[in-house]
């Protein structure tokens, strides 16, 4: 089922620097379908240019691959082919509304990393922020063989309690989270609102980008209510092998500001790692949204590696 949703310009309201509709201009977009459900690709490319390296980018928690525009048409100009998806139940892809498992979102990486090695060749790497983030993380365990990197901003490891040690455990939410399970269970595409466990204002400091927070929440196409499976899949979702036995190179990549995503937590993760190549980057003065508020920075410290890999 396609989504009954269009970007329109909406998303105009969160880039910051560059001209939003030169960033339009070069995006094409295409419609593949992963286990059953369309799902919709931002595409930044020059043919002109014949780019052999590919980043695949997965968005983070309610939003879409749009929200990171900006971002993803300058690393675009340091000479990489991006390809975007909207994950199943965001954006403009289909499937039911904030629905899925971490297994429905690596799969889908994988169908969009066989796509772009059937179009585009095999010097491919995955990138995500956030949940995205994680989700880069759990691709590389999924897809270890093909994938040539892997840029985490953010990672966890699900099943081994992450929630703990990222979310801020209110007092409703400490009442709610045991009950997932069970809701899962009976009621499987039950909806609760995202913002019982995620502050978006809280996520950023900038006070450029901090003023369009009111904005994103206003965003008709924001996917705002998680089923309990969407829920419960980020408290017991294993990753498809040990993280000490991926083989794909990582980087992880965080704000020293983040609150969500703590250095000491990020440092654990990388400390497991045992793939070559291993990289963990930590931007100083920053926030959750580096790829919103650190762009040159980020660029500064991914692009390297990434050339480096690919």
């Amino acid at each position: 089922m396609m989504s009954e949703f269009e970007y329109k310009d909406y998303w105009f309201n969160y880039v910051l620097d560059e001209d939003p509709q030169q960033i339009k201009n070069l995006i094409r977009e295409e419609y593949i379908t992963s286990q059953g459900i369309k799902i919709h690709l931002d595409i930044y490319d020059d043919e002109s240019k014949n780019l052999e390296k590919t980043v695949i980018f997965s968005h983070g928690t309610s939003v879409y691959s749009r929200f990171y525009a900006e971002w993803l048409y300058n690393l675009h100009k340091k000479g990489f082919r991006i390809v975007a998806p909207d994950l199943p139940g965001h954006g403009l892809s289909g499937g039911t509304r904030g629905h899925f498992t971490m297994e429905m979102f690596t799969k889908t990486i994988y169908d969009v990393n066989s796509w772009v090695i059937d179009n585009f060749g095999e010097r491919n790497a995955v990138m995500g922020s956030s949940l995205g983030g994680i989700n880069a993380l759990y691709s590389a365990a999924y897809d270890d063989e093909r994938l040539k990197g892997a840029v985490c901003h953010n990672a966890a490891i699900f099943n081994e309690k992450a929630y703990k040690k990222i979310i801020n455990m209110t007092f409703l939410l400490r009442i709610i989270l045991p009950l997932v399970p069970i809701a899962a269970k009976i009621a499987p595409k039950l909806h609760f609102s995202v913002f019982l466990y995620l502050d978006f204002y809280r996520l950023c400091k900038n006070e450029r980008f901090s003023e369009r927070i009111p904005l994103l929440l206003e965003d008709e196409i924001l996917a705002d209510k998680y089923t309990a499976t969407g829920l419960r899949t980020q408290l017991r979702a294993p990753l498809a092998k040990p993280i000490e036995k991926i083989e794909t190179p990582i980087m992880i990549i965080n704000g020293d500001e983040d609150v969500l995503f703590s250095e000491d937590y990020m440092r654990e993760i990388y400390d497991r790692l045992t793939c070559s190549n291993k990289e963990l980057q930590i931007i100083e003065n920053a926030s959750h949204l580096i790829f919103q508020e650190k762009i040159p920075t980020a660029l500064e410290r991914i692009v390297p590696w990434l050339n480096k890999v690919l």
